[in-house]
């Protein structure tokens, strides 16, 4: 049976891009088009989309369960995709994947339709970038309909043709993309694009991605498959997967985002175990100590603080007196959040801590240290820093409820100046106490902010990667020539012109993810 909220077809590229980038990308959709069928020896049968993202406020803290405030792209990955079904080899499935970057090998494995247990990642060498491929069709393999995979129309060849104006480790999330882009291919390759939910698909790709080896939260897959041209998209973790697009407020003179990609390489797969796996492996400890602090279960409802912080508030309610002011203004969440994250910032020490101080405080020590902590993801580290990981992911929770906010009742005249203060204070903090800089995105960001950018930090995992700035539509040309002038052009002095102008995006929140069928 058909379900109320399928990925959607649509009809023409005007119901993907915006018109001044639609003459453009319909060119590469061409392009891709012949190309695929130069490779193949016939057309397509249908093109799946999925836009990149960027964060505009809420970094690293949905892995922890707490909300966040992303949007769509207009950059994406596309894959041209061509089916095949014999009813008399309807027993296994074969996949032939290729790219349009000659860096990334072109792949082919295959698969028992009823089972995707003989499907094997490869961690190493020029074809890994088909893992994202691979793991979604063992993350949704699970999902699919009996009748799916009995049928006599299930697909015995799956040819795919990937295209991508996402640079990869840009912190655009080029890899949900692809995981999300992956399912879609998936779904509609073996006709069940309409039995299922673009939540359920969201969930499915978030779990897929993890696969691969890095703690994904979850918002780049939401923010990639659920996008709204014009909103952002608060999107909740908790109790399920939940997406609000949010407008941004109407202003005279309008207000962009540009988005900077530092060119640093950013790479979750190669440094996640010191570095975004590490972080999140930290907020774990941070979470049972506070559950030895509270006397809280460690269990389950006690896995994220966001969960953590919920069960807290079950046994000991909110009184009247605490925090009415923030209640009143930003809601029961945000005045959690003030208390809770007070009663971490008093009880967890702020130094760093040796292995054996964290076992001390969760009361995990030896192999069930290992297990809770260590063994679900890669990470490596001699000491971890509970204080001021907690502390960044509750002042960066109550940001994005103040940022909403901002966005849906604020009538200031100056409500973007006070936006752009919530990215200042995100970036501090991400710089401080969750530690994901470099010296690259730092002057980025102060280049920005000279020229006029209300505000600006670093997006997505860091460590490299790109940075946001809220700007005035007036002062969009100054920000860009100022970057070009005072990085690009210092950093990289032979750099082209073309990959400039991909460096460096001038964007509105756009659409989510999509299927176009091909003539």
């Amino acid at each position: 049976m058909a379900n109320s909220d399928p990925i959607p077809l649509v009809p023409t590229l005007s119901n993907v891009y915006s018109a001044p980038r639609l003459a453009k990308e319909g060119q590469r959709w061409d392009s891709l088009t012949k190309d695929f069928e130069s490779r193949f020896g016939a057309a397509p049968h249908f093109i799946a989309r999925a836009p990149g993202r960027v964060n505009i406020i809420g970094e690293h803290i949905d892995h922890m369960g707490f909300s966040c405030l992303p949007a769509a792209l207009e950059m994406d990955i596309l894959m041209a995709v061509r089916v095949q079904s014999d009813p008399d080899q309807n027993k296994r499935v074969h996949f032939d994947l290729q790219n349009t970057e000659k860096r990334f090998e072109a792949t082919r494995f295959e698969s028992d339709v009823k089972s995707t247990d003989e499907v094997q990642l490869i961690h190493e060498g020029p074809s890994r970038w088909a893992n994202y491929f691979k793991v979604a069709f063992k993350g949704l393999h699970p999902h699919l309909p009996p009748a799916v995979l009995s049928g006599s129309t299930t697909p015995t060849k799956i040819e795919v043709l990937i295209d991508g104006t996402i640079p990869p480790e840009s912190s655009l999330s080029s890899s949900a993309a692809m995981t999300s882009c992956s399912s879609i291919v998936i779904l509609e390759a073996f006709k069940a694009r309409e039995l299922i939910s673009r939540r359920e698909m969201a969930e499915v790709a978030i779990e897929s991605e993890r696969l691969v080896g890095v703690a994904s939260g979850g918002m780049d897959q939401a923010a990639s498959i659920f996008g709204v041209p014009g909103h952002a998209l608060h999107i909740a973790f908790v109790p399920t997967l939940t997406v609000q697009p949010t407008k941004l407020p109407s202003s005279s003179p309008a207000h962009a985002f540009v988005v900077a990609n530092t060119l640093v390489v950013s790479d979750k797969k190669v440094m996640g175990p010191v570095q975004y796996n590490l972080r999140v492996a930290e907020l774990w400890m941070a979470c049972r100590a506070l559950c030895v602090h509270l006397d809280l279960p460690k269990d389950d409802s006690t896995k994220t603080l966001k969960k953590l912080m919920e069960t807290y508030f079950s046994k000991h309610p909110l009184t009247s007196d605490q925090e009415s002011e923030t209640r009143e203004r930003y809601g029961e969440e945000a005045a959690k959040i003030k208390v809770l994250g007070a009663l971490a910032g008093d009880f967890l020490p702020k130094k760093g801590l040796t292995r054996q101080e964290v076992e001390e405080l969760t009361g995990f020590k030896g192999d069930a240290f290992d297990k809770e902590f260590l063994s679900q993801f890669p990470v490596r580290a001699e000491t971890f820093k509970l204080h001021a990981r907690t502390k960044h992911v509750f002042a960066e929770a109550f940001r994005v409820l103040v940022f909403k906010s901002l966005c849906t009742s604020s009538s200031s005249p100056d409500v973007y100046t006070q936006l752009g203060t919530l990215l200042d204070e995100s970036q501090a903090s991400l710089l401080h106490d969750y530690e994901n800089g470099c010296v690259e995105l730092e002057e980025v960001v102060s280049i920005a902010k000279s020229a006029g950018a209300l505000g600006s930090r670093a997006t997505g995992a860091g460590w490299g990667g790109s940075t946001v700035s809220l700007v005035r539509e007036d002062k969009v040309k100054d920000v860009l020539e100022a970057l070009k002038v005072g990085y690009y052009k210092k950093r990289f002095p032979q750099m082209s012109d073309e990959r400039l102008d991909e460096a460096l995006l001038v964007s509105q929140p756009a659409g989510g993810a999509c299927v176009y069928k091909v003539d």
